[in-house]
């Protein structure tokens, strides 16, 4: 299956009414959706981008990205096995402005310092962050991230996240009592992907970290088997949103 999506004649129709009723122009709606330019103009002219991407336009001009893409018609790309079981994942799961990265500055580092509520799309290395989960209902949760240099880590349950049941409401990564208070931004630039598996029971996945273990780095056989979990309970929520690592 292709990373990317391209809309149809009759998508590209109808993505552009929805486009014009929001009065904005392709700058400004670039920045509303926190995208590049030529993500957005690519996009209105019927020009292939990156699937997410695509999905997220659909989601804030309100369309179903369904109506909107050719299916069944991008050209395969060669993916290894952990990235196409990430690509299964990532189709279940919905774009969501539930969750998202926080901001912390140098004089808020403690827990008791009130943080920004701004999601953020794009942050720099050196910067630190933590991580906002709004839950509508109580239920465990997996966190699991794509760094930019393509490996997978499981942050819930972890360190820091050693309570993985949370209730209804804000939850803030890193939890407290875990060793650090945020999470530093570092490696190389690029684009970091996040997936959050909400259940309501607690999940029957024997690879599961301790509480009090460092973040899971994830192989393929995880995957598939939190894949194969997902598909038997008929209690998953999948949630998916991403941002990007810019140079310092």
């Amino acid at each position: 299956m292709s990373r990317s999506l391209v809309a149809s004649p009759e998508g590209i129709k109808l993505a552009r009414k929805a486009f014009k009723a929001t009065g904005l122009t392709q700058t400004d709606f670039a920045i509303e959706v926190k995208l590049g330019y030529t993500t957005v103009s690519n996009f209105l002219n019927g020009k292939p981008i990156y699937r997410t991407n695509f999905q997220e336009i659909c989601l804030f001009l309100d369309l179903d990205w369904k109506d909107i893409a050719v299916l069944g018609e991008t050209e395969p790309e060669e993916l290894t096995p952990l990235d196409s079981l990430w690509q299964q994942l990532q189709l279940l799961s919905s774009p969501t402005e539930q969750m998202g990265l926080v901001l912390v500055k140098e004089e808020t580092l403690g827990w008791g310092k009130k943080i920004p509520s701004r999601y953020e799309k794009s942050v720099q290395v050196g910067n630190y962050i933590r991580f906002e989960v709004n839950l509508e209902t109580s239920g465990y949760l997996i966190l699991l991230q794509k760094d930019t240099s393509g490996q997978l880590w499981c942050f819930c349950p972890s360190c820091y996240a050693s309570q993985p049941h949370l209730n209804t409401g804000k939850t803030t990564l890193p939890q407290e009592g875990s060793p650090i208070t945020s999470f530093p931004i570092e490696g190389e630039p690029g684009k970091e992907e996040i997936i959050a598996v909400f259940t309501k029971e607690l999940p029957t996945l024997d690879w599961l970290p301790p509480g009090d273990n460092e973040p899971l780095e994830l192989q393929a056989s995880h995957l598939a088997a939190l894949l194969e979990y997902v598909g038997e309970s008929g209690e998953c929520q999948l949630l998916y949103t991403h941002y990007m690592v810019t140079p310092q």
